[in-house]
């Protein structure tokens, strides 16, 4: 494998369109920038949508008798490749690899000219149609030339290096094997394994076939993080005696078992999922990643005590996977399926990803779900998406026996909804407490869902709040954006997720700071700041400590709200996270000691001196420091202010009564989501009589989302006054009438 990640030369296209384009000779050679892969042309404000072009000139070295093969960790997210001005073919999908057999437009031991049209615009035929992330765009992972003998595996299949491994336990080891290949009648291959200390338990020689099953006698489990054992398999295909091509994957026994009572169970033994979730992105570098980053997201990840990582909304990097192996993280692998539309190419689109997912990965021991959508319902339900979901959960559990189908439904997916009913396991996304309700309505929400779906494993795939690091309070409250909000939703929500074991598990949206080029919250563009650490990897902030006293063994103290420096009390709390069982503090020569089983360790009342003041927390040898500083003035850089703060109905009324009058049962409001409003004559009518734009909007967004939440989205359009207004002309609508 030879590797051509250096100099490229690249620009954009602006005036052109890709779809339009089926050659590059009419490209000047003028204006082109020299880059390095992985790259990504995207920039915080300048996120540019449209053509691009890569181009490099790369040395065949090898005669005619050899196969050459072009290989793209990815390209983002719709790519036409060109060798030596010969179109070689496209690619629809800007997360798994691809590979193109280029030995027919090579011009051996001489130069050649490698030419890659890219787009990442929007099309209605490649998923993700819609999505809470940023499409980068960009040649964001390895470029690699493959070269063989003409008998060899094909590379060209969906990706791979030819060779599908899946495995299953059934008293012995069974390693099941899926051969495609180029040009190899009458071959015969040669099958190696090696165990986790590299020692040969398997040598057979047989006919090429396409299909293989080989036994490992006693074989060492994949057992997560107490042992993540791998094996090795070598393949090498023979012809006449002599190899020809070879190849080899890293694998791993496991079985895995999922119960809608009792959770989630790894090798027969219970494992409560205490997950977080991730995109691939990193501060700075964007999609552009390298071993570096991956690795510096597994060491905070572990150092977190996480056991579990979903590996959001798309397929990541192979060595992201490989690394989870290795550290023996549960993984959730998923598609960008994330809006349906009744579109037969966007739902084959969905097919390919979904193949190229699987069979890359199967071998990955540390992949336990296939996720085939997340949130498809922000948009609607209807029956052409209960059908292509239940072909699409059906098509994931065909290619892969072993493993649990699994979706991430909206809040607003009804528990009686068809897509519940389409894979193994069931997630939902739930922000109770921060986009609507209260941090309580979660316990019912899920003890709701388990009562009513008793025999579908429920898990949460989505929890958390953004957070601003300028911000703090010391009465948090939702949305003001404070790190201190942040703490305590996850120190309330988590308990009530953790103390019920029908629940397989939970996953915190998010590990990491993430771009989003569609937002503008909380004082932050282009971020969503949901992380429990920043973007940039930097500062771990308060609740990344909390969950680190809930899951991780290594001993440590840690002082909250330590960038809350300035303080105009005079007394305060100081809250500690640890997980140990007894914390003290000292504060201007006073000690305090407390005892805590869950983690959260407050002192009440310490008095602040005006000036500097130390603050130390002990357990043993452990040790923490934070300074704060008394003052005579709030500080009130430490305040968010909204200067358009939208709609908060919770202030409408006071008490029940007032709510039923200003909500009355049996009519509409502005709480009935798109759906049920358009649906209805009437209703649309009333609102589109209060606003043009808005009926408009609802029209073409429909799907479960309340009008409330749309009102908020357009929040610069409408005063509360206005909100109240539509509010008071809906409830004259009854929702039986049309």
């Amino acid at each position: 494998m030879q590797n051509i990640n250096l100099e490229w030369k690249f620009k954009k296209l602006p005036e052109l369109d890709i779809n339009e384009m089926s050659s590059v000779s009419e490209i000047s050679d003028a204006d082109f920038e020299v880059i390095n892969v992985p790259h990504t042309w995207y920039q915080d404000a300048n996120g540019y949508q449209g053509t691009v072009i890569y181009k490099k000139t790369v040395n065949i070295a090898c005669d005619d008798t050899k196969r050459v093969f072009l290989n793209f960790g990815a390209a983002d997210r719709f790519c036409k490749v060109f060798v030596n001005g010969d179109f070689m073919g496209e690619h629809k999908g800007g997360y798994s690899a691809f590979t193109f057999d280029i030995t027919n437009s090579c011009k051996f031991n001489s130069e050649n000219e490698i030419a890659v049209l890219l787009d990442n615009r929007s099309f209605n035929q490649i998923s993700p149609l819609a999505g809470d992330f940023t499409i980068f765009g960009g040649l964001y992972r390895d470029v690699n030339i493959i070269i063989t003998e003409k008998s060899c595996f094909d590379r060209t299949f969906y990706g791979t290096n030819g060779v599908i491994v899946d495995d299953d336990i059934d008293n012995k080891g069974k390693i099941y094997i899926e051969n495609h290949t180029m040009g190899c009648e009458n071959a015969q291959i040669n099958y190696k394994v090696f165990d986790n200390k590299n020692q040969l338990v398997l040598d057979k020689t047989q006919d090429l076939t396409e299909k293989t099953e080989l036994i490992v006698e006693n074989p060492e489990l994949w057992n997560g993080m107490q042992n993540p054992a791998m094996y090795t398999l070598k393949a090498e295909i023979l012809i006449n005696g002599n190899k020809t091509d070879e190849t080899e994957i890293k694998f791993g026994f496991k079985k895995i078992s999922i119960d809608a009572q009792k959770g989630f169970f790894l090798n027969g033994k219970h494992m409560k999922i205490n997950g977080v979730a991730k995109h691939q992105d990193f501060g700075g570098i964007f999609s552009a990643t390298t071993e570096e980053h991956l690795q510096k997201d597994l060491d905070l990840i572990t150092e977190i005590g996480a056991n579990s990582i979903r590996l959001s909304h798309y397929q990541h990097p192979q060595r992201m996977y490989e690394l989870c192996n290795e550290n023996g993280f549960v993984v959730w692998a998923e598609i960008p399926m994330l809006k349906f539309l009744d579109d037969v190419k966007l739902f084959e689109n969905a097919v390919s990803q979904m193949k190229e997912l699987i069979y890359q990965n199967i071998h990955h021991p540390s992949i336990c779900f296939w996720g085939i959508q997340n949130e498809i319902a922000m948009f609607g339900e209807s029956q052409a998406m209960y059908d292509r979901m239940k072909e699409l959960g059906e098509l994931t559990e065909s290619m892969d026996e072993t493993r649990i189908s699994a979706c991430a439904n909206l809040f607003c997916v009804k528990n009686d909804s068809q897509l519940n009913t389409h894979t193994q396991a069931v997630g939902y996304n739930i922000y109770f407490g921060w986009y609507y309700g209260n941090m309580a309505d979660n316990a019912d929400f899920v003890d709701k869902f388990h009562n009513d779906n008793p025999n579908i494993p429920l898990g949460i795939t989505e929890y958390g709040v953004d957070c601003n690091l300028s911000y703090h309070a010391y009465e948090p409250k939702v949305r003001d954006y404070s790190e201190e909000f942040q703490a305590l939703y996850h120190e309330t929500v988590y308990p009530i997720f953790r103390q019920r074991d029908y629940l397989w598990g939970t996953y915190v949206w998010n590990m990491f700071d993430f771009s989003s080029e569609i937002r503008d919250e909380g004082g932050v563009k282009y971020k969503n700041c949901k992380g429990l650490v920043t973007y940039d990897r930097q500062i771990k902030k308060d609740a990344f400590y909390y969950y680190k006293a809930q899951w991780s063994n290594e001993p440590f103290v840690k002082i909250t709200e330590s960038r809350f420096v300035n303080r105009e009390k005079d007394q305060i709390s100081i809250k500690v996270y640890s997980n140990q069982n007894e914390v003290s503090i000292t504060v201007n020569g006073q000690t305090y000691t407390q005892n805590s089983e869950n983690g959260v360790f407050v002192f009440e009342n310490i008095v602040l001196n005006k000036g500097e003041n130390e603050v130390i927390a002990q357990s043993g040898e452990l040790c923490d420091k934070a300074i704060f500083i008394g003052v005579e003035e709030k500080d009130e850089s430490y305040i968010y202010v909204d200067k358009n703060p939208g709609i908060n109905v919770k202030n409408w009324f006071i008490d029940a009564v007032e709510e039923e009058k200003m909500f009355p049962t049996g009519m509409f409001s502005i709480r009935e989501s798109c759906n049920t409003i358009v649906e209805n004559e009437q209703a649309i009518a009333v609102v589109a009589e209060f606003s043009e734009k808005l009926a408009k909007e609802l029209i073409e967004r429909r799907g479960m989302l309340p009008l409330e939440r749309i009102l908020n989205y357009m929040k610069n359009e409408f005063t509360e006054d206005d909100c109240k207004r539509l509010n008071e002309a809906l409830t004259k609508v009854k929702k039986d009438s049309n």
